[in-house]
């Protein structure tokens, strides 16, 4: 069910019990959102911890638990890029995030700016796919985003010009 178009009665009538039932378990919609967001990032987590010899395998694998992920809720990787949702239920998987960038060599702050990135790159690829609205004549090709993203990324930030 699209994020969008979620009801807490839409929600409820899905799980077999009343809205008030549902509402028990959480206070609102956003509460349920939010849910599922936490849900998402546990899922979407790598098992390994990134390290200097596997930050682009964390990375790779972080990228189509993404895709797998969010297939199954279509419209939630907008959500993510654009809504409102809750930093503490994203903390942990922007701290191995950025650990990815810095176990490759990228210093703290540029590790962060590297993370966002990628993430965003990843997510809004996910969320074009899922709306149908890839460009282009000829078919995308997910893994050709990764390789740019991985090999084609200078970790250290340019000197400002003249």
């Amino acid at each position: 069910m699209d994020p969008a178009n979620l009801t807490m009665s839409a929600v409820a009538a899905e799980l077999g019990v009343s809205p008030s039932a549902l509402y028990r378990w959480v206070a609102d919609r956003e509460a349920l959102l939010d849910l599922v967001g936490i849900t998402m990032v546990e899922r979407i987590m790598p098992a390994s911890e990134a390290r200097s010899d596997n930050w682009q395998e964390w990375l790779t694998e972080f990228a189509y638990n993404v895709r797998r992920e969010f297939a199954a809720v279509p419209g939630f990787a907008v959500r993510i890029l654009t809504g409102p949702h809750r930093q503490s239920a994203h903390a942990p998987l922007n701290q191995a995030g950025v650990q990815a960038f810095t176990a490759a060599g990228a210093a703290p702050d540029y590790a962060q700016q590297c993370w966002y990135a990628f993430s965003i790159a990843v997510l809004g690829w996910t969320a074009a796919e899922h709306a149908g609205t890839l460009p282009g004549p000829i078919p995308m090709d997910f893994d050709v985003l990764l390789r740019i993203l991985l090999c084609g990324m200078n970790l250290q930030p340019e000197e400002p010009g003249p």
